[in-house]
């Protein structure tokens, strides 16, 4: 079962078919996702998967996001901003859209990004790649192969997050190479080369799970064993400069953060009306700033209760039940009893101001 709470990065999808608009900036017909098992047999793109891409990716006005590389590298590869992904629509086994490129695109950090991808498109289609990043579910398959294996899972979109151009990462200067990324970049880069390869062989992951278990359980015993022998008693007879230190931080933070609670519940309670004694008690007895708030409230509604108290007479009580109910609950009791549409008994039932 997949986890519903991960995103997954789809294959990279290329394909003939692109044009490059210099004059608007905007690639047009470039794939996005093609019909399919990915290629580490995760799950299988199928007609629903490919026209769920397709409405989610519509249903975002703007225009979906897309970067330049991996999802992965998102964090850490500032700057990678691209434009908006726009018309998405199918192509037969294909799911293409259109690329709007975003000006900030030829500014970048790392260069001009913007223009790097409009040429690669124009001399080398081929060369440019979609990496599709989307929430999902699976759904499983009862039929198996000729084998009596299992068949992939079928990919059920739930939420398209982003459509991220690539070019080939096996490139001495594409993708993960340089001009286009900074050495603070390379890092993260390489990392998802590979955590691509690595992935792809199943018993390496088993090795590793076991290997961070092991770790983890030694890593445990060591941290309790440092609690054990270091006390706020040893480091203060110990090490008396870093308790110092520590100590004189420890009280600048705190008073920073009290005169940060009592300005702020001060600055809030004169948006109310009289609110200074509560305000100060509030400060006075430690209160959290949004106990005070509600505080706050309180006596306001209080107050706004107490100023709405009904009339004395014979028709208090009447008049009272009368003001309680809402103008929608007056015109529906009107439309009720006298059978008219809604309009006409807001109309009926609208209070009549002089």
């Amino acid at each position: 079962m997949a986890n519903k709470d991960i995103y997954f990065r789809a294959d990279i999808a290329r394909g003939a078919g692109v044009r490059v608009n210099r004059k608007e900036e905007v690639i047009e017909g470039f794939a996005v996702v093609t019909r399919g098992v990915t290629h580490d047999e995760r799950g299988e793109f199928d007609d629903i998967a490919l026209d769920s891409v397709v409405e989610f990716g519509n249903k975002v006005k703007a225009g979906v996001k897309s970067r330049f590389g991996h999802p992965n590298m998102s964090s850490t590869a500032l700057g990678t901003f691209l434009g908006r992904t726009r018309n998405f629509r199918r192509d037969g086994d294909i799911v293409r859209a259109d690329l709007h490129i975003d000006p900030t695109a030829h500014e970048t950090p790392d260069g001009d990004l913007a223009g790097y991808v409009m040429n690669l498109a124009e001399s080398d289609p081929q060369a440019l790649g979609s990496s599709m990043v989307i929430h999902w579910d699976e759904e499983f398959r009862e039929e198996k192969t000729k084998e009596g294996e299992d068949l992939p899972p079928f990919i059920r979109v739930k939420k398209l997050l982003s459509v991220d151009i690539v070019d080939d990462p096996a490139a001495n200067n594409g993708l993960f190479g340089m001009p286009f990324f900074s050495e603070s970049v390379r890092p993260s880069a390489e990392m998802t080369v590979f955590l691509d390869r690595f992935l792809s062989q199943p018993e390496s992951v088993g090795k590793v799970i076991a290997f961070l278990e092991r770790y983890g359980a030694n890593k445990n015993k060591e941290d309790k064993k440092m609690s054990e022998e270091i006390t706020m008693e040893k480091l203060k007879a110990e090490h008396s400069g870093l308790y110092n230190s520590i100590h004189a931080l420890g009280v600048e933070e705190g008073m920073k953060k009290e005169r940060e609670r009592a300005v702020s519940i001060l600055k809030k309670s004169k948006v109310f009306k009289d609110m200074a004694d509560i305000a100060l008690e509030s400060v006075e007895s430690g209160a959290t700033f949004e106990n005070s708030v509600i505080k706050f409230q309180e006596k306001q509604l209080d107050g706004l209760q107490k100023a709405s108290a009904p009339s004395l007479g014979p028709d208090a009580e009447e008049e009272s039940a009368k003001k309680q109910m809402t103008h929608l609950e007056r015109a529906r009791q009107y439309q009720k009893e006298s059978g008219c549409s809604t309009t006409d008994a807001l109309k009926a039932t609208a209070d009549k101001r002089k």
